[in-house]
């Protein structure tokens, strides 16, 4: 089963405390990344209350859980369920999965300079996007689709963008000894572009709206 939970800053006219938050977070949970931002250290601890909650759904002792990393400096828990979270600007999502390996991806659309991204597509891809008739929000929706597949298979930007091709139903990333695949579902949130990508046998799901 696969399960999700959304929180979106501008659905609230005050944003959680970051003291109080770190406070409702079990110390497992919580992110060791140092953040230059406040905005994003923010976000990140939102995502870890989101998977928090997530796993008490699932009726998981916090008190014996822990995070280690994968080769791929993947973010692991110590059961047999995969995660992946992701946050941009107002927007923060998790899900969780026992159906094998999941990965989210979601970018608020704004205007970004195409051409210096030209070379993380392969030439069919960019001719997609050139011809499509918003060629901002198609851009957006394959790289998130690039970026959901790769954090699915725990993989990060060291991968060569061009072998993770994503315009067909089943995405693939070539640039490994064993290809690697993966299908999306795309989630609707307004001025946003999200794809989360998990296995071809995955069943289907549904992302709650949360709130603190």
């Amino acid at each position: 089963m696969i399960t999700g939970a959304r929180y979106d800053k501008r659905d609230f006219s005050e944003w959680p405390d970051l003291q109080t938050l770190k406070k409702k977070i079990a110390p497992a949970l919580l992110p060791t990344t140092k953040y230059v931002f406040e905005n994003e250290l923010l976000n990140s601890l939102i995502g870890r209350w989101l998977l928090q909650g997530l796993l008490e759904k699932k009726e998981v002792s916090l008190q014996k859980l822990h995070l280690r990393s994968d080769d791929h400096g993947k973010p692991l828990l110590s059961l047999p369920f995969d995660f992946s979270i992701a946050h941009s600007f107002d927007v923060v999502i998790c899900l969780v999965s026992d159906e094998g390996s999941i990965g989210v991806d979601v970018e608020k659309i704004r205007d970004v300079p195409l051409e210096e991204y030209r070379s993380s597509f392969t030439e069919r891809e960019w001719s997609f996007i050139m011809k499509a008739h918003n060629k901002i929000e198609s851009f957006f929706s394959l790289w998130t689709k690039k970026e959901s597949l790769l954090k699915m298979h725990g993989l990060g930007l060291q991968i060569p963008l061009t072998q993770v091709k994503v315009l067909d139903t089943v995405g693939v990333i070539t640039a490994m000894p064993s290809i690697h695949k993966g299908v999306w579902h795309p989630y609707g949130i307004p001025g946003y572009c999200c794809h989360i990508a998990v296995p071809e046998n995955a069943s289907s799901f549904e992302i709650d709206t949360v709130e603190f």
